[in-house]
């Protein structure tokens, strides 16, 4: 019976010798990673606003190309007109 008690009183200081470094080695950020993490998050941030700008920049394109084609649509119905005009 004693002889148990020993065997797992080793076992149990093993395991705790064992699991001590990895609880006190988990348990904070060094201020490399802090600054990685910072410096990820600015250059994340610089990405989402400049897909914000160029969805904006799309948009305004997007808008000015439907103008042209209703102008250039505009323009070649009065061409036809005027042809219809001539022809009569």
């Amino acid at each position: 019976m004693i002889r148990r008690f020993a065997i797992s009183r080793r076992l149990g200081i093993g395991l705790a010798a064992l699991a001590l470094p990895l609880a006190v080695g988990c348990g904070g950020v060094s201020q490399e990673e802090m600054a990685a993490l910072e410096k990820q998050r600015l250059a994340t941030e610089a990405a989402e606003q400049k897909v914000v700008d160029l969805q904006a920049e799309k948009a305004s394109l997007e808008r000015q190309l439907a103008e042209k084609k209703s102008t250039k649509d505009a323009l070649e119905q009065k061409l036809a007109d005027t042809k219809a005009n001539l022809d009569n």
